[in-house]
């Protein structure tokens, strides 16, 4: 499994070269796609590996509208990364063993999702429209993702650090596009934000899609393990 995964990175970082020497968009989603297509190799009869194949089939769908089309077509992409969003809660949710706070857990989501479809027209008004309101429900599902992730952090800790390095990605990504809906004032601390944002965001959310299919490598590792003790 060691060397399956040194090769996996190696590919990966081969990737990265070609993604910034030659061609961003297309080596950016052969990049995904690789993630995926590793995971599928690591095969295993669970619901975690299922749930993460899943989640990972999502985001290809998702950079296939956001990355690789010359044209964005937002609404699509969003739709694919709020499935992503989905699926990674399941795998989450399976995986917790404590019932009070999976009970707690499906509460939070509730109210996080509800929120996204109430507070975003809310505050946008007439500027409002279904990739803000696609984009605020997808970010809180993976908000809570990350929450319980890291409150579950012992059963997958690369998993918790997958999904921080994602919604760093999508934070910073989040100020990039709040210019779409409001005025940023040169020199603020949004705008250095935005500044700083551009040349790292994609950096993070390359590693969360790498770590994302180990994470399941590291859980058999983990069980193979304990199952030996």
């Amino acid at each position: 499994m060691i060397i399956s995964v040194s090769v996996f990175l190696a590919w990966e970082l081969l990737l990265v070269h070609f993604m910034y020497n030659v061609m961003f968009s297309l080596f950016s989603y052969i990049c995904v796609i690789s993630g995926c297509i590793f995971c599928a190799m690591m095969k295993e009869n669970s619901r975690s590996w299922l749930f993460t194949q899943l989640g990972l089939l999502g985001t290809i769908g998702a950079d296939f509208f956001l990355v690789l089309l010359p044209v964005q077509q937002r609404v699509p992409g969003m739709v694919f990364f709020c499935f992503t969003q989905i699926f990674y809660f399941l795998r989450i949710y399976h995986e917790d063993k404590n019932a009070k706070r999976k009970r707690i857990h499906l509460i939070v989501r509730a109210i996080a999702s509800a929120g996204a479809l109430i507070v975003t027209p809310a505050v946008l008004g007439s500027r409002l429209d279904a990739v803000a309101v696609l984009s605020v429900f997808y970010y809180g599902n993976l908000f809570c993702n990350l929450v319980f992730a890291f409150c579950n952090f012992k059963e997958s800790k690369l998993f918790a650090f997958a999904l921080l390095a994602f919604i760093l990605s999508d934070t910073l990504l989040g100020f990039l596009s709040l210019s779409d809906y409001f005025l940023i004032a040169r020199g603020s601390l949004i705008y250095r934000i935005v500044r700083i944002g551009k040349n790292i965001f994609y950096p993070l959310y390359i590693v969360s899609q790498v770590s994302i299919p180990i994470s399941i490598v590291s859980k058999k590792i983990k069980t193979t393990s304990t199952a030996r003790l």
